[in-house]
Parts: C-alpha cells; structure tokens; sequence
C-alpha cells in the first residue's frame, strides 16, 4: 500500500522510521512537508520521497494526516476535491471525526488515532477509533501503519480520546518527571550523579517489565518489597502521607479537562 503523509514532523518520522524497521518499502511512502529543513532531514534519514505542496493523491492510497491542529482545516479543504475512497489516518491530536470529514467535503473513511511519544523508539502504544465498519484490508492496513511504532487499541467511544490523551498521550511526562526526582532524591542521598541516574532508570525499567507481566496483581507486588516494619515500608508511608493516588488523579484530570477545550476550539 502507498502512504502519503501531510506533514511531515516527529510523530510522522516515528511512523516511517518504524515502517522501515520492518522492511516496508521506502518506495511506497512519500511526504508533505512545507518546511524545507524538515523535508531534507526525512530525505537523508529515511530515503523517501518528499516535496513541498500537495499535487495529487491516488486512488488507493493512504492519507496519513500529521499536520498541527491548527493547519488541518486550511490543509484538508484545500485537498478535498482529490479525497475521495482514500483512507484518512489522523494523528492530529484534539480533531474529531465529524470535522475531519466535514473540511474534506463529506469524506467517512476516516481512523482517528492518538499515538505516543515512545512510537519513537517503537514501544508506543496508540489508541484508534472511527464511526465506520472498515473492511478487514483496510484495518489490517490501520493495524500494520500503527503496529510499526508499538501496540495498539481499538476505542469503542471516540469521547474516550480525551482521557487517552490525558493517560498514555500525557502520561510519558508524568514518568520523566517521577525518574527526574527519583534521581535527585538519591543524589541528595550522596550518591554521584552517574550512579543515581543507573541505579533509578535501570530499577524504573526492571519494575516495569515486572509490572507488565502482573498488571492484575500489583498490590501484591508491593507487598513483597515491602516487608513488615522494614525500609519499604517507611517510604510507602511517606507516599501515602502526601496522598500521591490522589495528586496523580488531579494531574490526569487536569490533562483531561485540557484535552477536551482544546478539542472544542479545533472542532
């Protein structure tokens, strides 16, 4: 299948990047980007086609739609009358369905998605949602564009992209900033900076790939470092005197909130 991406910034990078990982061919893939120093870096990086303006887009190909929220209106009208049976991925953060397809003259076959910062690395998960029943080689072609850059989920409400944004969108910064701390904390412990930033990101990347293996049994998993009366448990108790369950749930519905006024004034 042919992709054609309309724009051409990190996310749409992270997506060809990890198209080649897997052997696609850079042949099928060609990019819109009206910035000329991001178009040389995606020719020099990626060995893909790339050019300025929008010219034409075949039938039976791909739009993959990476532009800013606020360029998708302008972009998608002025492109409309060449839209026609083509798939619209959308990774444009905040745009709903109903406008996508209202700026390209009525256009349905449209995927919203909502990817994260870790596609660059290819351990992203993205969280995908349309009102139309695809046939199954249009969403194994979804699935295979997504797959590339991590896992993905299929959303039985599109409503739920604002609490998506809030969680796995937002949710990569919520971690720098725990990992930031952690590590400052044992410097302040008398560590050197070089052991604390081994000991804190190697002990984040262990405990998460423990987690993932027993997301139903986390309690459990505290519990057997928190031995009674020991140092664990001390420091859980100080954890929970300052009730970070409930920071993190403000953090997350102040992202949420956020997410849904900005949808409001790109929609």
């Amino acid at each position: 299948m042919n992709i054609c991406f309309l724009g051409g910034g990190n996310m749409a990078a992270a997506i060809i990047g990890g198209l080649l990982n897997k052997n696609y061919s850079p042949a099928l893939i060609r990019v819109i980007e009206s910035d000329s120093k991001k178009r040389l870096v995606i020719e020099n990086k990626f060995k893909v086609s790339s050019m300025a303006e929008f010219k034409k887009i075949d039938k039976d190909e791909i739009i993959v739609l990476a532009v800013k929220p606020q360029q998708a209106e302008s972009l998608l009208k002025s492109i409309s009358t060449e839209i026609s049976e083509q798939l619209i991925l959308s990774i444009a953060a905040g745009i709903q369905i109903e406008s996508i397809g209202k700026w390209a003259r009525g256009h349905k076959n449209i995927v919203r998605s909502m990817p994260n910062v870790c596609a660059q690395i290819q351990l992203g998960v993205t969280a995908l949602f349309t009102k139309e029943v695809l046939d199954t080689k249009t969403k194994l072609a979804v699935e295979e564009i997504v797959s590339a850059i991590g896992e993905f989920i299929w959303l039985d409400d599109e409503s739920k992209m604002d609490a998506v944004t809030a969680i796995s969108g937002s949710g990569p910064a919520y971690i720098f900033y725990f990992l930031n701390a952690f590590i400052e904390s044992a410097i302040e412990l008398g560590l050197s900076r070089n052991e604390a930033e081994k000991l804190c990101g190697k002990t984040l990347l262990g405990s998460s790939h423990l987690a993932l293996d027993q997301l139903n049994d986390l309690q459990n998993l505290i519990l057997s470092v928190a031995s009674k009366g020991g140092t664990t448990e001390e420091g859980l108790k100080q954890l929970e005197s300052y009730k970070l369950n409930e920071m993190l749930l403000k953090a997350t519905r102040a992202a949420y909130e956020k997410s849904k006024k900005i949808g409001l004034e790109f929609n």
